[in-house]
């Protein structure tokens, strides 16, 4: 059950998401912006201390609720892989690779030094919301 929950979530973020980049006529309303409220990289350089804290207490609570139900790129990331898994031949299995906890530190790293020296266009190119909305825009906005 909370499995559908989940997924019930993550498309309806991922639907909202997605036309809200796509929205080039205008048809939402001005408060869709407060999707990206939501997000963890506008959220820090936003300095919303309250929803940094919700999200992180979720991340620890639920696991990886944020990257699999709030952000669109990983939202995005589950639906290729399990219609890669379906489609092809061979059936794909993830194996076990040990941690990269030295690029993992550094890209916390650079992160935190980007944030707290007011680089966002680093924090841009390391911003899966923001990746998610390029990939949107330059892909899909010729089709739309």
């Amino acid at each position: 059950m909370l499995r559908k929950i989940r997924i019930g979530i993550s498309v309806v973020l991922f639907a909202l998401i997605t036309f809200y980049f796509l929205d080039f006529a205008n048809i939402l309303p001005n408060s869709f912006h407060r999707l990206a409220h939501i997000q963890f990289v506008p959220v820090v350089l936003s300095l919303s201390i309250g929803i940094l804290i919700v999200l992180i207490a979720l991340t620890l609570l639920f696991g990886r609720i944020y990257c699999s139900t709030i952000c669109p790129m990983g939202i995005w990331q589950d639906v290729i892989a399990r219609i890669s898994k379906s489609v092809g031949k061979k059936k794909k299995r993830y194996r076990y690779s040990p941690a990269k906890n030295i690029l993992r530190w550094t890209v916390l790293g650079v992160t935190v030094i980007a944030s707290v020296c007011g680089f966002s266009v680093v924090l841009g190119l390391l911003d899966p919301y923001s990746a998610y909305g390029r990939i949107v825009v330059h892909i899909f906005k010729p089709v739309y």
